[in-house]
């Protein structure tokens, strides 16, 4: 039998029964992202992987769902099965910065932000449009 590789960034295995990519390792620990299919409809932290390859063909890498899960809770899909793109794993880790970036935004507190909207004056029947000017 040939030697198993470990599991290393960019490594694309299983959580259960559902892949994911590999973003770290640190120690015991994989921080990993979950690989989906393209159906519609699509998030805004979504990260298109056709293009990188057979088996990346037809995946999304949705930046949203990361997850810092126990390395003994992955398991290798083959044996033959390499790392992905070291640019596909840039461009995912880009979107998951930018994925956190604007939850924290999300994040602010009602009232601390000044909402530029303004509820109708009483009496008021809008903006006039067309016709001549009332006094």
């Amino acid at each position: 039998m040939g030697k198993r590789r470990s599991i290393c960034r960019g490594s694309i295995v299983l959580r259960g029964k559902k892949p994911v990519l590999v973003l770290g390792v640190d120690g015991p620990e994989c921080l990993v992202v979950q690989l989906i299919y393209t159906n519609p409809p699509y998030h805004r932290s979504d990260v298109d992987l056709g293009g990188s390859g057979m088996l990346l063909r037809n995946r999304i890498a949705r930046a949203a769902r990361v997850a810092r899960v126990a390395r003994s809770a992955l398991r290798r899909m083959a044996a033959d099965i390499g790392p992905a793109a070291e640019a596909d794993v840039l461009r995912v880790e880009a979107a998951v910065q930018r994925e956190m970036m604007l939850q924290a935004g999300e994040q602010i507190s009602a009232g601390t932000v000044r909402s530029s909207w303004r509820p109708p004056k009483w009496g008021d029947c809008g903006r006039k449009i067309g016709g001549a000017p009332s006094d």
